[in-house]
């Protein structure tokens, strides 16, 4: 600090104190602006406005709170001996934001008149109340807040604080009429940290309130469709059982979350369990639409045509730490498909009783032109046998006829048998009397008694075939 600047404070100090000018008898300096203790705040102008005489050197200088002191302009007083300038914007440069007193210096002609304004710059003050608490929102105690300047891509640390019995950190950061954005990170030990980013401006407070989750993996099943249809809807806490039906599509979605928050780069695997054995896959991370960030386990749910229950495991592994979920799934019949197949079945067997029934149909057909064409015979032979019966009964006439004839042959042999008889008798005795017949006369009378005899016989003969 130079001798003219020296002897100008004192100088001041004496005006200041007696309030009497020290320029001349007749001239005083009278500061207008900056007051005496004015406070200023990030982005304000430093306007020094005075009056002394007309046409006098002015030279001011500010010292700092680090303690430079630094010349800041020069000039004169107008014709009316004022003089009113600019020094700067308040947190404009890094001469200008340190928080704490300033002391302006004003001195006019070399000296002649000198005095000085002490000001304050102080930023805003923003405070954040910072609550934080477990899964089950119970406060804890010792937990680390800190709070990070991220306004422009920043990420530079402002403050720290740990918190009380009560849970809560009080941390009070410098602010200004712009809005700024802190990010606040509460961490514990044990916990996965947990993080919010706030918006300040000016004397603002903010109370937020910070969950930390236990270090642990978990996995929930959040939703299932069924042949690409939602049955069991988005639910955050997550299915501890679902349903399905046998032969269709069934996809699980799954949320894998650590320290309580989301991750979606989390290895997972899933394996299958239902009667018919175990399947095992690797569930695939959705990247889009309403499910992006979910985990997909899809598989079919066999045919077994009864009811059964299937076992969904799932293992998700991030950050070295692996979570487990098993859920189970009640499988009703698909009594659709069951119908159906009945249905298929049922058609299939009318199919045959219908190429049975077509296959009878013309084996009826066969045996009623088999019945036609006998009944067509049977007519020709019940003419047949009528035709028949008459000749029977012509027959029958004729054998009565016949027998009639034979009776009178019968009368007729045994008369002839009487008359042979006889004849014998007569030929006995002729044989007596013809001892003296040539012998030829004697064979003709013997081969005309054998014609007669064969005569008789035929006759016989044919009677009896008549019969």
């Amino acid at each position: 600090m130079n001798m003219r600047f020296v002897i100008g404070l004192v100088l001041s100090i004496i005006v200041l104190g007696f309030s009497v000018p020290l320029a001349t008898a007749s001239t005083s300096l009278v500061v207008i602006s900056p007051t005496q203790g004015e406070v200023f705040h990030y982005g304000q102008p430093l306007v020094v406005t005075f009056k002394y005489a007309p046409g006098a050197t002015v030279a001011i200088y500010v010292l700092t709170p680090s303690g430079a002191n630094i010349p800041v302009t020069s000039g004169a007083t107008n014709s009316s001996g004022y003089f009113s300038q600019e020094i700067w914007v308040w947190g404009s440069s890094s001469e200008n934001s340190q928080v704490g007193a300033y002391t302006i210096e004003i001195e006019v002609n070399g000296g002649q008149a000198a005095t000085s304004v002490t000001v304050y710059y102080k930023p805003y003050t923003a405070t954040l109340n910072v609550l934080v608490e477990n899964e089950q929102g119970i406060p804890i105690q010792g937990a680390t807040v800190s709070v990070y300047n991220v306004t422009s891509g920043l990420h530079e640390l402002i403050a720290t604080a740990t918190t009380n019995p009560s849970g809560i950190a009080t941390i009070q950061v410098l602010a200004f009429n712009f809005t700024e954005n802190l990010e606040v990170v509460a961490s514990m030990p044990g916990y996965v940290n947990a993080s919010q980013t706030v918006s300040v401006k000016g004397n603002q407070t903010i109370s937020l309130t910070l969950k930390l989750y236990p270090a642990v993996v978990t996995v929930l099943a959040v939703a299932e469709m069924q042949n690409g249809k939602i049955i069991a809807p988005l639910n955050s806490i997550g299915y501890t059982s679902l349903t399905g039906t046998e032969g269709d599509e069934i996809t699980v979605l799954l949320e894998v979350q650590f320290g309580g928050m989301m991750v979606t780069n989390a290895t997972v695997t899933a394996t299958v369990s239902t009667p018919s054995g175990v399947t095992t896959m690797t569930a695939t991370p959705i990247t889009s639409g309403p499910y992006a960030g979910y985990y997909n386990v899809t598989f079919m749910l066999p045919v077994l045509n009864t009811t059964y229950e299937a076992l969904v495991t799932a293992n998700a592994t991030y950050s070295g730490i692996t979570g487990t979920i098993s859920v189970p799934i009640q499988v009703q019949v698909n009594y659709t498909s069951v119908i159906s197949t009945y249905v298929t079945q049922l058609t299939r067997e009318i199919e045959t009783v219908n190429q049975t029934v077509y296959t009878l149909m013309n084996e009826i057909k066969s045996l009623n032109a088999s019945i036609s064409q006998l009944s067509t015979t049977l007519s020709s032979t019940t003419t047949e046998i009528t035709t028949l019966e008459n000749d029977i009964k012509t027959l029958e006439s004729s054998l009565s006829s016949v027998n009639s004839t034979v009776s009178s042959l019968s009368s007729t042999v045994s008369s002839l048998s009487s008359e042979v008889s006889s004849l014998n008798t007569q030929v006995s005795n002729l044989n007596s009397k013809l001892n003296g017949i040539t012998p030829l006369v004697y064979g003709g009378l013997i081969a005309g008694i054998i014609g007669l005899i064969v005569a008789i016989i035929a006759i016989v003969l044919v009677y009896r075939k008549i019969s």
